[in-house]
């Protein structure tokens, strides 16, 4: 049975790696936030080449909470 090489893309959906760049827009914050986040170890970070970092998207999602409103200005 012949079996497909993966590629790198390939295996980094699969694990749910995304870049920095993604992952703040996926949240809507800035990059810098993802990075902070790592550094105080509220996500795990990936550096890949020394420079690029990849992030867990589900990881990312997690940190974000929906809040609950109580008025009808939406302040909590």
């Amino acid at each position: 049975m012949a079996t497909k090489r993966q590629s790198a893309a390939d295996i980094r959906s699969e694990r749910g790696l995304i870049s920095l760049k993604r992952a703040s827009a996926l949240v809507d914050v800035d990059r810098k936030t993802i990075l902070n986040w790592i550094e105080a170890g509220l996500l795990q970070g990936y550096k890949l080449n020394g420079s690029m970092w990849r992030v867990n998207a589900h990881e990312v999602l997690a940190l974000v909470h929906p809040v609950i409103t109580n008025d009808a200005d939406g302040v909590a």
